[in-house]
């Protein structure tokens, strides 16, 4: 029994160290990430705080990482999402070298949440298009900036990471945008249940609903460049921030940015094609054509010379 009473205190002291020493780990790395990742350090300054926690757990780390991944299943599973953010980043602290932790909790951010939360206003926005076509024409004229407004924010759910790019030095300009739209709403005087109401209420839901979109990419990037700090002196993590550059946000200066500090460590071929998908969609066709040349000898041959062909005779290759 007495044993068991030990057992049970050792636990909860792993558990409150887990807790305490974590916020203290990621304090370093948003410190240093920004003169890491430019000059490709790998080594990292421990603070007192992660070196005591990393002592305090010891041989407890793995048993602790796996316990959390339970719990990223159950909440992922119930729709609870937003619970899985801080238990990634206690599994990064815990594990910082394992790559998967840091590439999936990116994608989940960046792809999953991202699309969760934009799939969740579907049916609301079915709903205000139906009533707006109900609309008389003096009702419109009436709702004329709250329509717009709603408009707008629907178009921006539809697209963003579709057709419409979140280009990093854009989205500040996209968010102060939503900013001004709620502010203009939460001014708006209307009648309680009346059409007014509704629409109002819809733009509100639309506009947190964009802001949350440009969150969540954002935060499934900042997460794989905390990775990178830890990882500098490997191809993966700057491959995955490079790809959601590309492929999400269609940001394709950050995406060269990426890419490039990618094949300086042994890669597979994919990210060379990558690598010149991006130059040519940032411009660079110089660029992207040398860099299908050096994939005229891997299995990405056919790609490479119908590739360089389309660039020289169309300045086009990439749909």
């Amino acid at each position: 029994m007495r044993k068991n009473k030990i057992n049970s205190k050792n636990w909860v002291f792993l558990f409150i160290a887990l807790l305490l020493y974590i916020p203290l780990g990621f304090l370093q790395v948003s410190i240093d990430y920004s003169k890491k990742v430019e000059e490709l350090e790998s080594g990292l300054l421990l603070m007192p705080g992660q070196v005591a926690g990393s002592l305090v757990l010891s041989g407890f780390k793995g048993l602790a990482a796996d316990l959390l991944w339970l719990n990223i299943e159950n909440y992922w599973h119930s729709g609870q999402h937003y619970k899985m953010l801080p238990l990634l980043e206690a599994i990064a602290w815990l594990q910082p070298h394992y790559i998967n932790v840091w590439a999936v909790g990116g994608w989940h951010m960046s792809y999953n949440i991202f699309a969760e939360v934009r799939d969740a206003k579907q049916n609301l926005i079915k709903e205000y298009n139906e009533k707006v076509k109900k609309l008389s024409e003096k009702e419109k004229k009436n709702l004329q900036k709250v329509l717009a407004i709603g408009g707008r924010t629907i178009y921006l759910i539809k697209n963003l990471g579709l057709k419409k790019g979140m280009q990093e030095d854009k989205i500040p300009d996209l968010i102060s945008e939503m900013n001004n739209y709620e502010h203009f709403l939460n001014n708006y005087r209307y009648e309680k249940n009346s059409k007014n109401a509704f629409f109002v209420e819809s733009d509100k839901q639309f506009v947190a609903c964009v802001k949350e979109m440009l969150f969540w990419y954002t935060q499934g990037i900042e997460f794989d460049k905390k990775g990178v700090v830890y990882n500098s002196d490997r191809y993966d993590l700057y491959f995955e921030t490079g790809w959601i550059y590309y492929h999400k946000g269609m940001d394709y200066k950050n995406s060269v940015r990426y890419l490039k500090k990618a094949i300086k460590f042994p890669h597979p071929d994919y990210v060379d094609d990558c690598l010149a998908h991006a130059y040519e969609k940032n411009g660079q066709i110089d660029m992207a054509m040398k860099q299908w040349e050096k994939l005229l000898n891997t299995d990405f041959k056919n790609i490479a010379e119908r590739a360089i062909k389309e660039l020289k005779t169309k300045g086009k290759f990439s749909p």
